[in-house]
């Protein structure tokens, strides 16, 4: 008769839990080794929004999520190293005031991450329709000219911009201005670039190029003044006097110029007394300004002229 010892299979079942146990820390150690200790952190995320209707726009900025999150600190390192962002689907979206929640089910975790809470839990945006508009340009000139220089003309290419924006913005804007354009110094006509001044409103931006063209014309600032010249004669044989001697001139010219007539000898002004003979008569003044001015008045315009033997 053959007898069998079942002792051995006996103590198999006996050690079954304990490999099991022993598997499971195992598997939880492993765990914790690789994809580190769960831990807790604060995730700035932004929105963005998808699928916005090509009529409409969003007027405002969504607000930065702050989320926070438990999970294994690799995995939270990788979440924050992707740079996640909160997706918003916008397709069903109308003009108005829309209300979102920000519910932590709806935040795009991977597994084994929690979302524990998400500030602000809500907000609210405008939705606007999408507007294009023509308005004239307009330069914005800084500083002066050189001394004696002025700006004579600027015109800008194109005159007008088409703009493309919230329609309730749009609505009260009449004209779009360039960024300043510095003339200091000039003295002759030039062409600039410049850029649209778009900054006053970030929602609004330019349907064609956003650079112009600005052509600005300088000349001499002309100015009118008086001078007192002296008056001569010309063609004299005999002595003479010249009644009254001294002449005043109303003069037109650039301003420069002037200035330097007023300093110097520039102007002549004489009485033609080629011919005349002994005695007393009346004669005009011949008066040659320089050719870049322009005689306005003269007093007095004739001259007593006293010829002597």
């Amino acid at each position: 008769m053959t007898m069998f010892d079942n002792t051995e299979p006996r103590n198999h079942l006996r050690m079954l839990p304990f490999a099991v146990a022993a598997a499971l820390i195992l598997f939880f150690v492993g765990g914790i080794l690789y994809f580190g200790r769960d831990r807790e952190i604060i995730l700035a995320i932004p929105v963005s929004f998808t699928d916005i209707p090509q009529e409409l726009l969003i007027a405002g900025d969504p607000p930065v999520l702050e989320v926070r999150l438990r999970g294994p600190s690799r995995i939270l390192k990788s979440l924050k190293d992707s740079q996640p962002c909160h997706l918003i689907d916008m397709a069903a979206a109308k003009p108005g005031q829309l209300f979102i929640k920000t519910l932590p089910e709806t935040i795009n975790v991977p597994q084994r991450v929690s979302v524990l809470k998400v500030h602000p839990a809500s907000f609210t945006i405008s939705i606007d329709k999408r507007m294009e508009k023509l308005v004239p340009v307009e330069p914005e000139l800084n500083n002066d000219p050189a001394p004696g220089y002025v700006v004579s003309k600027v015109v800008t290419t194109p005159l007008a911009i088409r703009l493309t924006g919230p329609a309730s913005v749009l609505e009260d804007i009449t004209r779009v201005r360039t960024t300043p354009i510095d003339l200091a110094g000039l003295t002759e006509s030039a062409k600039k670039k410049a850029a649209l001044n778009l900054n006053h409103n970030p929602y609004v931006q330019s349907a064609d190029d956003s650079l112009v063209e600005v052509e600005i014309a300088i000349k001499e600032k002309i100015i009118e003044e008086w001078m007192n010249i002296r008056v001569r004669a010309k063609g004299a044989r005999y002595r003479y006097e010249i009644t009254p001697g001294r002449i005043k001139l109303l003069l037109s010219g650039p301003v420069n110029t002037m200035k330097k007539l007023a300093q110097g000898d520039g102007i002549k002004v004489y009485v033609d007394l080629k011919g005349l003979k002994p005695g007393t008569c009346l004669r005009p003044a011949v008066i040659r300004p320089p050719l870049n001015t322009t005689l306005v008045r003269a007093e007095p315009e004739v001259f007593s002229v006293e010829v002597f033997e």
